[in-house]
Protein backbone atom coordinates (compact mmCIF):
# COMPACT_ATOMS: atom_id res chain seq x y z
CA UNK A 1 0.00 0.00 0.00
CA UNK A 2 1.10 3.22 -1.28
CA UNK A 3 0.92 6.09 1.65
CA UNK A 4 -1.33 8.19 -0.97
CA UNK A 5 -4.06 7.08 -3.45
CA UNK A 6 -2.22 7.33 -6.38
CA UNK A 7 -0.87 6.20 -10.18
CA UNK A 8 1.81 5.38 -10.70
CA UNK A 9 4.45 3.42 -13.43
CA UNK A 10 7.18 0.84 -13.16
CA UNK A 11 10.03 2.41 -15.38
CA UNK A 12 13.12 0.85 -17.44
CA UNK A 13 15.78 1.97 -14.44
CA UNK A 14 13.52 -0.94 -12.43
CA UNK A 15 11.72 2.11 -10.00
CA UNK A 16 8.69 3.05 -9.22
CA UNK A 17 7.19 6.15 -9.93
CA UNK A 18 3.97 8.24 -8.60
CA UNK A 19 2.90 10.25 -11.66
CA UNK A 20 -0.32 11.47 -9.81
CA UNK A 21 -1.17 11.41 -6.29
CA UNK A 22 -4.40 12.79 -4.17
CA UNK A 23 -5.41 11.34 -0.09
CA UNK A 24 -9.18 11.22 0.31
CA UNK A 25 -10.77 13.04 -2.90
CA UNK A 26 -10.93 10.50 -5.36
CA UNK A 27 -10.27 12.62 -8.89
CA UNK A 28 -12.67 11.38 -11.60
CA UNK A 29 -10.20 11.26 -14.52
CA UNK A 30 -8.39 8.22 -12.97
CA UNK A 31 -12.21 6.40 -12.95
CA UNK A 32 -12.25 7.26 -17.13
CA UNK A 33 -9.21 4.42 -16.65
CA UNK A 34 -10.99 1.60 -15.24
CA UNK A 35 -13.74 -0.50 -16.55
CA UNK A 36 -16.66 -2.05 -14.57
CA UNK A 37 -14.59 -5.89 -14.63
CA UNK A 38 -11.25 -3.63 -13.14
CA UNK A 39 -13.58 -2.49 -10.60
CA UNK A 40 -14.28 -6.16 -9.59
CA UNK A 41 -11.48 -7.21 -9.96
CA UNK A 42 -9.92 -4.46 -6.87
CA UNK A 43 -13.21 -5.02 -4.61
CA UNK A 44 -11.96 -8.97 -5.04
CA UNK A 45 -8.32 -8.21 -4.09
CA UNK A 46 -9.13 -5.56 -1.63
CA UNK A 47 -11.62 -7.56 0.33
CA UNK A 48 -9.45 -10.52 0.74
CA UNK A 49 -6.93 -8.54 2.40
CA UNK A 50 -7.23 -7.59 6.35
CA UNK A 51 -6.47 -4.95 7.64
CA UNK A 52 -3.09 -5.52 8.56
CA UNK A 53 -1.82 -6.79 5.39
CA UNK A 54 -3.16 -4.03 3.57
CA UNK A 55 -0.41 -1.76 4.89
CA UNK A 56 2.06 -4.44 3.96
CA UNK A 57 1.04 -5.80 0.74
CA UNK A 58 0.24 -4.47 -2.55
CA UNK A 59 -3.07 -2.94 -3.13
CA UNK A 60 -2.99 -1.39 -6.40
CA UNK A 61 -4.33 -3.04 -9.88
CA UNK A 62 -2.38 -2.90 -12.58
CA UNK A 63 -4.74 -1.67 -15.91
CA UNK A 64 -3.56 -2.66 -19.87
CA UNK A 65 -2.24 1.02 -20.75
CA UNK A 66 -3.54 1.13 -24.18
CA UNK A 67 -6.65 -0.38 -23.48
CA UNK A 68 -7.10 2.32 -20.34
CA UNK A 69 -5.99 5.14 -22.58
CA UNK A 70 -8.42 4.44 -25.45
CA UNK A 71 -11.20 4.07 -22.86
CA UNK A 72 -10.29 7.42 -21.15
CA UNK A 73 -10.76 9.06 -24.97
CA UNK A 74 -13.97 7.26 -25.11
CA UNK A 75 -15.21 9.24 -22.48
CA UNK A 76 -14.03 12.56 -23.75
CA UNK A 77 -17.63 13.21 -24.65
CA UNK A 78 -19.12 13.38 -20.78
CA UNK A 79 -16.30 16.20 -19.55
CA UNK A 80 -17.51 18.00 -23.07
CA UNK A 81 -21.07 18.10 -22.24
CA UNK A 82 -21.03 18.57 -18.66
CA UNK A 83 -17.29 19.68 -17.58
CA UNK A 84 -15.55 21.65 -20.38
CA UNK A 85 -13.27 24.19 -18.56
CA UNK A 86 -11.73 20.46 -17.62
CA UNK A 87 -11.20 19.71 -21.40
CA UNK A 88 -7.92 20.97 -22.08
CA UNK A 89 -6.67 19.52 -18.50
CA UNK A 90 -8.29 16.22 -19.59
CA UNK A 91 -6.07 16.52 -23.13
CA UNK A 92 -2.95 17.38 -21.79
CA UNK A 93 -3.51 14.50 -19.05
CA UNK A 94 -4.37 11.89 -21.69
CA UNK A 95 -1.08 13.04 -23.36
CA UNK A 96 1.19 12.63 -20.81
CA UNK A 97 0.01 9.09 -19.92
CA UNK A 98 0.90 8.26 -23.61
CA UNK A 99 4.17 9.68 -23.57
CA UNK A 100 5.16 8.30 -20.25
CA UNK A 101 7.67 5.73 -19.21
CA UNK A 102 5.65 2.47 -18.21
CA UNK A 103 8.03 -0.29 -19.07
CA UNK A 104 5.16 -3.05 -18.46
CA UNK A 105 2.77 -0.91 -20.34
CA UNK A 106 0.34 -0.96 -17.64
CA UNK A 107 -1.10 1.77 -15.34
CA UNK A 108 -0.95 0.99 -11.81
CA UNK A 109 -3.86 2.90 -9.83
CA UNK A 110 -3.98 2.60 -5.89
CA UNK A 111 -7.13 3.42 -4.57
CA UNK A 112 -6.57 2.09 -0.73
CA UNK A 113 -6.35 5.53 0.81
CA UNK A 114 -9.58 7.11 -1.23
CA UNK A 115 -11.45 3.95 -0.52
CA UNK A 116 -10.80 4.05 3.26
CA UNK A 117 -12.67 7.80 4.07
CA UNK A 118 -15.82 5.14 3.02
CA UNK A 119 -18.10 3.22 5.84
CA UNK A 120 -16.07 0.20 3.91
CA UNK A 121 -14.44 -0.67 0.82
CA UNK A 122 -17.40 -1.99 -0.74
CA UNK A 123 -19.44 0.56 -0.38
CA UNK A 124 -16.49 2.73 -2.30
CA UNK A 125 -16.40 0.31 -5.32
CA UNK A 126 -19.84 0.37 -6.11
CA UNK A 127 -19.55 3.84 -5.67
CA UNK A 128 -17.19 4.44 -8.43
CA UNK A 129 -19.86 2.00 -10.33
CA UNK A 130 -22.17 4.17 -10.55
CA UNK A 131 -19.78 7.10 -11.37
CA UNK A 132 -18.53 4.70 -13.86
CA UNK A 133 -22.44 3.84 -15.44
CA UNK A 134 -23.01 7.73 -16.02
CA UNK A 135 -19.90 8.23 -17.45
CA UNK A 136 -20.78 5.63 -20.54
CA UNK A 137 -24.48 6.88 -20.03
CA UNK A 138 -23.30 10.18 -20.30
CA UNK A 139 -25.52 10.98 -17.35
CA UNK A 140 -23.77 14.09 -14.79
CA UNK A 141 -22.41 13.17 -11.71
CA UNK A 142 -20.98 16.31 -9.50
CA UNK A 143 -17.53 16.13 -9.47
CA UNK A 144 -14.99 19.04 -8.15
CA UNK A 145 -13.69 21.43 -10.67
CA UNK A 146 -10.36 21.05 -9.32
CA UNK A 147 -6.95 19.66 -9.46
CA UNK A 148 -7.29 17.37 -6.53
CA UNK A 149 -11.26 16.72 -8.21
CA UNK A 150 -9.88 16.30 -11.66
CA UNK A 151 -6.19 14.59 -12.43
CA UNK A 152 -5.00 15.13 -8.94
CA UNK A 153 -1.80 16.77 -7.65
CA UNK A 154 1.43 15.97 -10.12
CA UNK A 155 3.71 13.54 -7.84
CA UNK A 156 6.62 14.39 -6.55
CA UNK A 157 9.14 11.79 -8.45
CA UNK A 158 12.59 12.58 -10.17
CA UNK A 159 11.30 12.17 -13.97
CA UNK A 160 12.66 15.04 -16.20
CA UNK A 161 9.30 15.26 -18.19
CA UNK A 162 7.09 16.92 -16.07
CA UNK A 163 3.17 17.27 -16.39
CA UNK A 164 3.46 20.87 -15.21
CA UNK A 165 5.73 21.98 -17.98
CA UNK A 166 3.79 20.21 -21.07
CA UNK A 167 0.40 21.39 -19.56
CA UNK A 168 -0.59 25.23 -19.56
CA UNK A 169 -4.13 24.19 -18.30
CA UNK A 170 -2.72 22.72 -15.23
CA UNK A 171 -0.56 25.47 -14.91
CA UNK A 172 -3.81 27.59 -14.80
CA UNK A 173 -6.11 25.07 -12.69
CA UNK A 174 -3.40 25.02 -10.10
CA UNK A 175 -3.29 29.32 -9.88
CA UNK A 176 -7.21 28.37 -9.86
CA UNK A 177 -6.87 26.87 -6.82
CA UNK A 178 -4.17 29.00 -5.19
CA UNK A 179 -5.86 32.35 -5.45
CA UNK A 180 -9.32 30.86 -5.17
CA UNK A 181 -8.39 30.01 -1.79
CA UNK A 182 -6.50 33.14 -1.01
CA UNK A 183 -9.81 35.23 -2.36
CA UNK A 184 -11.69 33.13 0.14
CA UNK A 185 -9.52 34.33 2.74
CA UNK A 186 -10.11 37.88 1.68
CA UNK A 187 -14.06 37.23 1.57
CA UNK A 188 -13.98 36.16 5.34
CA UNK A 189 -11.29 39.36 6.14
CA UNK A 190 -13.60 41.82 4.50
CA UNK A 191 -15.42 44.69 6.59
CA UNK A 192 -18.38 44.56 8.03
CA UNK A 193 -21.48 46.23 5.97
CA UNK A 194 -23.44 48.93 7.23
CA UNK A 195 -26.85 46.73 7.34
CA UNK A 196 -24.88 44.13 9.86
CA UNK A 197 -23.23 46.99 11.84
CA UNK A 198 -26.90 48.55 12.99
CA UNK A 199 -28.13 44.69 13.36
CA UNK A 200 -24.84 43.97 15.91
CA UNK A 201 -25.64 47.59 17.88
CA UNK A 202 -29.49 47.04 18.05
CA UNK A 203 -28.71 43.61 19.60
CA UNK A 204 -26.00 44.91 21.68
CA UNK A 205 -28.64 47.58 23.25
CA UNK A 206 -31.16 45.12 23.51
CA UNK A 207 -28.62 43.22 26.07
CA UNK A 208 -27.79 46.01 28.04
CA UNK A 209 -31.40 47.44 28.18
CA UNK A 210 -32.34 43.66 29.19
CA UNK A 211 -29.51 43.93 31.72
CA UNK A 212 -30.44 47.11 33.31
CA UNK A 213 -33.84 45.94 33.61
CA UNK A 214 -32.92 43.19 35.52
CA UNK A 215 -30.37 44.84 37.59
CA UNK A 216 -33.73 47.28 38.72
CA UNK A 217 -35.67 44.75 39.74
CA UNK A 218 -33.26 43.31 41.94
CA UNK A 219 -32.71 46.92 44.05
Amino acid sequence: MKNCSCIFAKQMNGEEAILFETNQLLPFFWLMLLSKEDVETYRKKITQLSEEESKRKDTSIGLDKLKAIARAADRRDYIKQYYITCLPVFDDWLYFLQISDFSDMKIYVDLYVAGSSYNNLSHFCDSMLKAITCFDENREVWHEDTIAGTCGYEGRNKNKRRFQDISKAYRELNKKNIYGRFDKTLHLNKKTSVGKKILIFSIILLIIITLITIIRTMI
